[in-house]
């Protein structure tokens, strides 16, 4: 059963609009400013993304693509993205990189596609509630890895900057009851055990 929440659903909105508030201190993002959602999946990020920029969602499941929102989509694997190289400004994924097998190609991949920055948000390890989710869950096991300084090296063994980085929040979109928004809202700013991890990086060349 799937139980993903709709992109308007309260908490995925408490859950992504402050991030991407942070990011645009790095990123500003407007209409003319071309974003491609890798690993879109049913769209908490880039239905709200496209609401700023002129976004185009990508995801490997038909499934969550027709669930998305948004009206620029295809269906593609991340490890070969169809766009020619520069094809847009910023190239953003959301708690796709724990699962995929080749993260240096998938990284490589969408620097390649993007003319100016990169921003990945992943699971953070440090959090003690998402390690023992980590831990518990086989498929996203993965994810302890993702340290900070594991996400940094990766993006600079592809040629890229990092910029900006913060651990953010304590709303998971999914499973955060509603009752609690009141409280977690009070707690979605940059903090060293939020539940997400954040990082933008640039191109060098």
């Amino acid at each position: 059963m799937d139980q993903r929440r709709d992109p308007a659903h309260p908490v995925v909105k408490s859950y992504v609009l402050p991030k991407l508030d942070w990011v645009q201190q790095f990123v500003p993002l407007k209409a003319s400013t071309r974003v491609l959602d890798v690993g879109a999946g049913n769209g908490f990020f880039s239905y709200y993304l496209n609401q700023l920029a002129n976004t185009t969602a990508v995801d490997f499941s038909q499934k969550m693509l027709l669930k998305n929102p948004v009206p620029q989509k295809a269906l593609m694997d991340a490890g070969h993205l169809a766009f020619c190289d520069f094809a847009f400004d910023v190239v953003f994924c959301h708690a796709l990189l724990h699962h995929v097998e080749d993260l240096a190609k998938v990284l490589g991949e969408m620097k390649r596609v993007s003319s100016q920055t990169v921003v990945l948000m992943e699971p953070n390890p440090a959090n003690p509630l998402m390690a023992l989710f980590s831990a518990l869950v086989p498929e996203e096991r993965k994810a302890l890895a993702f340290s900070e300084s594991y996400l940094k090296k990766a993006l600079e063994d592809q040629g890229l900057q990092v910029v900006a980085s913060c651990a953010f929040g304590w709303i998971v979109p999914n499973k955060t009851p509603v009752f609690l928004l009141p409280f977690l809202r009070l707690l979605n700013f940059s903090q060293p055990w939020g539940m997400t991890r954040i990082l933008v990086a640039r191109r060098r060349s």
